[in-house]
């Protein structure tokens, strides 16, 4: 078979207990400021890996991640997404 492995690798940050805070914010750097919170819901963590591999922008790429509802996430989000 030659077709190229379509891999990602999510790269998680510290687990909570809790209700679904929505997909989770992340950055290909992992000494981004909008990842600081290094806090994530394990529901939320989940979410992101089906959403992961549906999403060919992250096809061979290793995400950082943090929950969505975080200060840091907050504090850094783009103009255009919602709080």
């Amino acid at each position: 078979m030659n077709r190229a492995a379509r891999w990602t690798v999510v790269r998680g940050s510290d687990l909570e207990e809790g209700p679904s805070e929505g997909l989770p914010v992340w950055s290909r750097h992992v000494g981004d400021p909008i990842l600081a919170s290094n806090r994530t819901r394990r529901i939320d963590f989940a979410l992101f890996m089906v959403a992961a591999i549906e999403n060919d922008a992250l096809v061979q790429e290793a995400p950082a991640i943090v929950g969505c509802r975080t200060a840091s996430a907050l504090a850094h989000r783009a103009p255009d997404q919602p709080a």
